[in-house]
């Protein structure tokens, strides 16, 4: 229900936000019902993205919902503080222009005003991102959920400063909210209405001809188990220290072997071996991961960081 800002309708904005009818926005309670909403966001963000990785086609198995369990100790330990200073910057600072702006235009301070507000930061940080990396479906869909996550945790900041603390009871609808998460995708996957991706099962045979990676890069395959790269990106070379950041500096061009390893039980090990002379991935142990689907399959190349790699795809 909106609370009138003043008591007639000629009340500057200025007057409105001194009012006494409007309680402080900027308490600790307010801080902490932000902080709390920004948590069980981030939890539950976790937990989606797990169930949608299960769909998703990928080289390497996904952690899926599981991993929820395992990085909450740390989003309590190293997440808390960063929370708390969202909430501060950028959580408390929406709803009090949402309030300034409501009590401008209309006179009172009506929630509604919120999610249009936070339409600003949130484009502007997505935006801000976007330059520095790739658009894409996850940089699409960030967008959306950022907005949604800052709404909420405005308008909960919001209601503790009208209303008293809000801490216990966001953090319990949050985890509530969580376990029913998990019970409709684990419903979801254990129906059939969304099947877990698995790599096709394929062989030697199937492997066989020209894979490019799109930027000029080609791999070709013979059925006598000899291979020529043309072109190749190298990576290995493109990540070291003082490497230059030129497009297409770091090729490989030669001629080698390969073999299809079809692993041991099931269709995430499967891997092909290159041994190309003049090609820094010669010999690799992991192999070249297959994924993609029967079809169309890929063949994919980790590299970069061990913790969070970045994935080099060959197509047919």
């Amino acid at each position: 229900m909106p609370i009138s800002a003043a008591g007639d309708g000629g009340t500057t904005a200025r007057d409105a936000e001194a009012s006494p009818a409007l309680p402080d926005l900027w308490t600790g309670r307010s801080i902490l019902a932000g902080a709390g909403a920004l948590f069980m966001g981030a939890v539950l963000g976790v937990e989606v993205a797990g169930f949608a990785e299960l769909a998703a086609p990928a080289p390497v198995p996904p952690d899926g919902p599981g991993m929820t369990l395992l990085v909450t100790p740390f989003l309590v330990c190293f997440g808390g503080p960063f929370v708390l200073v969202a909430s501060l910057l950028v959580v408390l600072p929406t709803a009090s222009a949402a309030r300034w702006a409501s009590a401008r235009f209309t006179g009172r301070d009506v929630w509604g005003w919120v999610p249009i507000v936070a339409v600003a930061p949130v484009t502007a940080g997505v935006a801000a991102f976007g330059i520095t990396r790739h658009p894409g479906p996850p940089l699409a869909l960030s967008w959306p959920a950022g907005a949604v996550l800052l709404t909420g945790a405005a308008l909960l900041a919001r209601d503790a400063a009208l209303h008293g603390g809000r801490l216990r009871r966001i953090l319990g609808y949050g985890a509530l909210a969580a376990v029913a998460v998990f019970g409709i995708g684990a419903t979801v996957f254990a129906t059939g209405l969304v099947t877990e991706y698995r790599p096709p099962q394929v062989d030697a045979t199937q492997l066989v001809g020209n894979w490019t990676d799109g930027e000029g890069g080609t791999l070709r395959l013979a059925a006598d188990g000899t291979a020529r790269a043309e072109a190749l990106t190298d990576h290995d070379w493109a990540v070291e220290p003082g490497a230059v950041a030129e497009a297409g500096k770091y090729r490989c061009t030669g001629r080698g072997t390969w073999s299809y390893e079809p692993g041991d039980s099931t269709t995430w090990q499967q891997s092909v071996r290159l041994d190309i002379e003049g090609c820094s991935f010669a010999g690799d142990f992991d192999g070249w991961r297959i994924s993609g689907t029967s079809d169309r399959p890929e063949l994919n190349r980790e590299y970069g960081d061990l913790d969070s790699p970045d994935w080099y795809t060959l197509t047919r």
